[in-house]
């Protein structure tokens, strides 16, 4: 049974309100990292962060790190 993850940008206003916008969608948790990670770095946002989410809600991921091997591989 596929499940579909969210990349979600989240804005934060100066008043304290966030407005939140689905920016990607994937299948599996590794694209969806995959994806987090490539927004992430092109963001130059102070006000903006993107966040993971299932449909329990909000994933909690420390850390994303891409390491080299033989294959690209994501750890989380």
């Amino acid at each position: 049974m596929d499940k579909t993850i969210l990349v979600v940008e989240v804005l934060k206003y100066s008043d304290g309100t966030k407005h939140y916008d689905i920016k990607k969608h994937a299948s599996n948790l590794e694209k969806a990292s995959e994806y987090l990670v490539s927004l992430k770095n092109l963001n130059e946002r102070q006000d903006t962060t993107y966040e993971l989410f299932n449909a329990l809600g909000q994933f909690e991921v420390e850390r994303i790190e891409k390491v080299e091997s033989g294959q690209d591989e994501i750890r989380f």
